[in-house]
């Protein structure tokens, strides 16, 4: 089972990018973040016509997570957070979720404390699917390591010192960062973020014990980014067997 997980920056400006990477990589399940459409202007009729079955919850103009899947969904579950940041759902023998992170803005604004009692929150759900098999992707917006930040000594916003405890909470009660060696997956539009590969590693997918067992292989889907109006995310993938 191959499931990609991406960050499109607005769904409705990236569909030719989406289709894209859908056409090529052909995943069995698609986990997008900040789609950032209510749910009944989704362009859900794009991924029916590829065998997709598919599952959202938005916003107008911001947030919004999604589900596609070549499997029946079944349990779709969107209840974690007000905010549409979190969809789950069982499918082809799995469950796997959606999720996309407060920013936070930066260190010690409100938002901040909100993404870290998301976070907090997060490691609940968590445990809930423990002892199931899991696959959850998505934008954390946190990088785990200094090294997944291009700049030495960093810890503004996505990597300071109680986030990535934060994000260490989860690895500590058995789940698995499965592409923490696999680069950056976020670069600025500014400043020729990309080309100068000044990038943070944002994204990632984290899997239950169960769901390890049967982990193959995964990476970051660089290609993506170079797309014609890219996100400044590109795509993740990890491959079950």
């Amino acid at each position: 089972m191959k499931i990609i997980s991406w960050n499109v920056n607005s769904i409705r400006a990236r569909i030719e990018s989406v289709l894209e990477v859908a056409k090529r990589e052909d995943p069995d399940v698609f986990l997008l973040q900040e789609t950032r459409v209510e749910d009944f202007q989704f362009p859900r009729e794009f991924f029916e016509d590829l065998g997709y079955n598919v599952a959202v919850r938005g916003e107008k103009g911001r947030n919004g997570v999604a589900i596609f899947s070549k499997h029946i969904l079944e349990e779709v579950n969107c209840d974690f957070s007000e905010e549409a940041r979190y969809i789950e759902a069982f499918t082809g023998g799995i469950f796997v979720a959606s999720i996309y992170v407060v920013n936070g803005q930066e260190v010690d604004a409100p938002k901040y404390f909100e993404k870290l009692d998301f976070l907090s929150d997060l490691r609940e759900k968590f445990l809930h699917f423990k002892n199931e098999t899991f696959v959850a992707g998505g934008d954390y917006n946190v990088a785990p390591y200094p090294r997944d930040i291009y700049i030495d000594g960093y810890e503004g916003i996505c990597g300071s010192p109680r986030e990535r405890e934060a994000i260490k909470r989860l690895r500590e009660i058995g789940y698995r960062d499965t592409l923490e060696d696999g680069g950056f997956t976020w670069w600025s539009y500014r400043q020729r973020g990309f080309a100068k590969d000044n990038g943070f590693r944002l994204d990632q997918f984290y899997l239950s014990s169960k769901a390890q067992e049967i982990f193959s292989n995964g990476k970051v889907l660089r290609y993506a980014r170079e797309l014609p109006r890219p996100s400044d995310h590109a795509p993740i993938m990890c491959e079950l067997r």
